[in-house]
């Protein structure tokens, strides 16, 4: 069959997809992979064929202009999505209807919009038999429609967009102003629109919801779905020589990831003062940090980058952000994390993590060098935690591989492709 990935550009999601993507070329299916023009290169580093559509969305060049929306992006708190994670949080649909109001505008239109017109039009030439759609791009979604080809969203951390919509919805079926605006359906509506197709919820959450962690990791919602374990992909790599070599001490491996420094206001914690504290231990730190000037303390291996696949199973412990693909390649490598999570998502990533006993999460307002060395600490001297990791790793390896999975796609997509909507 035929695949296409569907994504705006950021190359952290990217990642998540490359190795679902090789495993359906493995198996003889035919995958193209479509993005605006900013991200092809990585495509086609990764092995992967590349097709541009639209224009770049130009989010780098907005949140450089308007600083104050890099920590809104990259915080705890963005609303609608700050209250995912509450139970039946009934604090009113008017709070939730103005994060719609606030993140569809900046966000959701900003990256979808200047791809919409030839990514419909690539489907509709190409036929795909399923589109694979990260969850911001909802164009995805629409362009698979358009040419009745199966679709399914792609996680890249906890679902906190279908957690948040039914959280919506719920309040807004309940609002005595006769249900009240809807930011994101209209908009997503007047997009479908566009190409003849009639919006509905399917829209907003797929026919299927492709999810790469266990099920503890998962906030609760309706959706339909299909566990693939999380595959690694670092992008293009070198393993240095240091890194054969066993370690004299215990190593501990320290990453603040990707985005904070390429696309957000940077690193949340202060990163001289962590290293500087983590070297009176008797350890070996390999920090993989941006833009770091000076010697490094003692103990302290300092690096721009190392491939996580290769670094993990050398430490004894992981610090890191609490992102997606880092808790993922370490929980693989049964290592005890501790997580100082900014963004959301993160924050309940990590929670995922402690409810397994696989690790320490500090909130990041209360980070600091005698905090994480106490962490650290913890996560040597008690066994537990290695019990906890070992014991997340084989809920990871109890789910689907990607290649595992291609089976799975195959009954999927005969079962949800669809007659093409005329073009209008």
């Amino acid at each position: 069959m035929r695949v296409l990935f569907a994504l705006y550009a950021e190359k952290t999601h990217l990642y998540i997809q490359v190795p679902l993507a090789r495993a359906l070329e493995a198996a003889g299916h035919e995958v193209r992979v479509a993005s605006q023009p900013e991200l092809v290169p990585d495509i086609t580093r990764a092995g992967l064929t590349a097709v541009a559509v639209g224009r770049d969305h130009g989010m780098g060049r907005l949140l450089a202009m308007r600083p104050e929306w890099k920590s809104r992006f990259g915080g705890s708190s963005l609303p609608p999505f700050d209250v995912a994670g509450v139970s039946e949080w009934e604090g009113g649909v008017g709070y939730l209807r103005a994060g719609y109001e606030d993140v569809v505008p900046w966000w959701f239109r900003l990256v979808n919009d200047p791809m919409a017109d030839d990514l419909v039009a690539l489907c509709r030439s190409w036929e795909p038999d399923l589109v694979v759609w990260e969850p911001g791009t909802f164009v995805g979604a629409v362009a698979a429609r358009a040419c009745g080809a199966a679709h399914a969203r792609m996680t890249w951390g906890v679902d906190f967009f279908a957690r948040t919509r039914e959280q919506f919805l719920r309040l807004r079926a309940r609002d005595p102003q006769g249900l009240g605006s809807d930011p994101l359906g209209e908009w997503l509506g007047a997009l479908a629109g566009r190409f003849g197709v009639e919006f509905d919820e399917e829209l907003t959450t797929g026919q299927f919801t492709l999810d790469q962690l266990p099920e503890p990791f998962r906030l609760e919602t309706s959706v339909d779905y299909v566990p693939v374990r999380y595959g690694i992909y670092n992008g293009p790599s070198v393993v240095e020589r240091w890194l054969w070599e066993r370690p004299a001490r215990p190593r501990i491996g320290f990453t603040l990831g990707l985005s904070a420094v390429e696309r957000l206001a940077g690193y949340a914690v202060s990163v001289p003062e962590i290293l500087e504290a983590l070297s009176a231990l008797d350890v070996e730190v390999v920090a993989a940090v941006r833009g770091w000037e000076g010697p490094a303390p003692r103990n302290v291996r300092v690096t721009d980058f190392v491939p996580l696949a290769a670094l993990v199973p050398t430490c004894r412990a992981m610090v890191h952000h609490g992102g997606f693909g880092t808790i993922g390649t370490t929980a693989l490598h049964a290592t005890p994390q501790l997580s100082m999570p900014d963004q959301m998502d993160a924050i309940w990533l990590a929670d995922g993590v402690t409810s397994y006993g696989a690790g320490i999460s500090l909130p990041v307002e209360g980070v600091s060098g005698k905090a994480v060395v106490a962490g650290v600490e913890q996560l040597l001297e008690d066994p537990s935690y290695a019990v906890g990791a070992r014991r997340l790793q084989a809920d990871l390896h109890a789910m689907p591989s990607p290649a595992d999975a291609v089976g799975r796609l195959v009954e999927l997509t005969a079962q949800h492709r669809a007659r093409p909507v005329a073009a209008v």
